[in-house]
């Protein structure tokens, strides 16, 4: 298929011409995806070492998503979700500057491939069909809320941010009260602390004033605030430091790639569309203001907690320096907060107001609804996912009710079957429905966090809700197992 626009000269129109159609350039993400650095990851690449240009998609099943239409709310965690969000972060990822800590002749032939034309051009033709599909309900939700509301100011756009930073505490203090409460508290906190991870490489922990004069005086824009090599120190950052050092966690970019929620590749990719389109660059600031509250929330205000919950369940403590002394010493969060919105205020709020008026405040304020709404979604992502964590024993003996009523009832239920060798790897994904996991014969190494592993023999079972991640590997010669698909009345009955 060519895209060669039919458009006759003298002619215009705002909308794209129909041979860049959403169907047709649907056609383009398996073309995209064929890019080997993309292709599934092998067993030695559950963690990217030193490469940040490895990117495992699972391209093999673009063969049955469709990206023609936007999805609701409840399915922002689906497969579609998942892959289209990693496709765009690689999209964006190739208009920032990184390199290995080691450029030998490998990865500079992966470099070539990642920052060439043709991945560039290809990733560029189908990134708005990408976020088409997956901010479509973003988008549509804010318009709603925000329909019949009068026009925001400098007054009303503070009291959301208020309201929103309340928010943000109360789901901060229940993300914590489940690390804490966890079985497998280190697996539970280093699957929390990968997500900051992932979004502190992405994007800064807060807005600067430096950010808003790159971002509205022409210094290269929003991207070049995002993408700052140096960027100013904030004490959160210090205490994101403390708890990625007691987690063990290196600096390589992306090295855990894997293990990105679909929900935290969403707010990163929110944060790169916003900031590389000079159209959007208001909504940007709006979200940074946000993520500013959020950083304050979960990091500034439990961010020692974290760290102390990490360390102990690995039995070794954070760096013993006086900057990590420092970064974990008692905060007052309220306190924090409220500087912080008077900061925003001051530094930002105020200043577009008068330098552009009403039309940027009502920018600002869908900004910050819609990637306000996207921590929604990643809260109930990550709640979620670390109850799964935390459940594998009662997910065994729910899989093991499951079967038996399948089996002695003679139910009829869609079935998947695989057969797999040694060494074959699932890469990490999610199932748009509810699942049993059959093992018939064989082993098989099984994940659903970054660090903690289920080993699974003949006859083993787990049940595995849906969107939730999770990834395997097989350790014997062969292993065949079974994928029952559980509907919503069998679960009802038997689960």
């Amino acid at each position: 298929m060519t895209l060669i626009p039919r458009t006759k000269p003298g002619e215009y129109s705002v909308e794209l011409p129909a041979e860049f159609s959403v169907a047709e350039l649907a056609d383009y993400l398996s073309v995209y995806c064929a890019n080997p650095l993309f292709r599934s990851a092998r067993f030695e690449e559950l963690e990217i070492d030193d490469d940040p240009y490895r990117r495992p998609v699972r391209p093999e099943d673009l063969s049955f998503l469709r990206y023609d239409r936007p999805f609701g709310r409840p399915d922002a965690s689906q497969l579609s979700a998942l892959i289209g969000h990693r496709m765009l972060l690689n999209i964006h990822d190739t208009a920032k500057p990184m390199f290995a800590e080691k450029m030998t002749p490998e990865r500079w032939e992966e470099y070539r491939l990642f920052y060439g034309e043709r991945n560039r051009v290809l990733g560029e033709l189908v990134r708005p069909l990408l976020e088409r599909h997956v901010f479509g309900f973003v988008h549509d939700t804010v318009a709603e809320q925000t329909a019949d509301a009068p026009e925001p100011g400098t007054a009303s756009l503070r009291g959301l941010l208020a309201d929103l930073a309340d928010r943000r505490s109360h789901a901060a203090e229940e993300v914590l009260d489940l690390v804490a409460g966890a079985g497998a508290v280190a697996e539970a906190a280093k699957m929390t602390a990968v997500q900051l991870l992932a979004g502190t490489i992405n994007a800064p922990l807060r807005i600067s004033p430096l950010m808003l004069t790159a971002a509205t005086d022409g210094a290269g824009g929003a991207h070049a605030a995002l993408t700052a090599t140096h960027r100013e120190p904030h004490r959160v950052d210090a205490v994101l430091g403390a708890v990625l050092d007691a987690c063990g966690f290196g600096a390589q970019p992306h090295r855990y790639y894997q293990y990105y929620l679909p929900s935290t590749l969403a707010a990163m990719n929110y944060l790169n569309a916003t900031a590389r389109d000079h159209g959007r660059v208001f909504e940007f600031l709006g979200a940074m203001c946000v993520r500013t509250l959020d950083s304050l929330a979960l990091i500034g205000g439990h961010g020692a907690r974290l760290a102390e919950l990490a360390a102990s369940a690995a039995s070794a403590g954070p760096a013993d320096t006086a900057q990590t002394e420092a970064a974990l010493a008692p905060a007052a969060p309220e306190a924090e907060t409220a500087a912080a919105i008077e900061e925003i205020t001051r530094t930002v709020l105020e200043p577009l107001a008068h330098r552009f008026g009403a039309p940027a405040l009502a920018a600002f304020d869908r900004g910050a609804r819609e990637y306000a709404l996207l921590l929604d979604v990643h809260h109930d992502d990550l709640t979620v996912q670390l109850r799964f964590i935390d459940s594998s024993e009662a997910y065994r003996a729910k899989a093991e009710r499951l079967q038996a009523a399948i089996d002695e009832h003679r139910i009829p239920v869609a079935l998947d079957t695989f057969v797999e060798s040694w060494e074959e790897c699932s890469t990490t994904h999610v199932h748009d429905d509810d699942r049993l996991l059959v093992i018939e014969s064989g082993e098989m190494e099984f994940w659903n966090c970054f660090s903690g592993t289920h080993k699974f023999r003949p006859g083993d079972k787990i049940f595995i809700p849906k969107h939730r991640l999770h990834g395997s590997v097989v350790l014997s010669g062969e292993c065949v197992y079974h994928q029952p698909v559980i509907d919503a009345d069998l679960d009802r009955r038997y689960g």
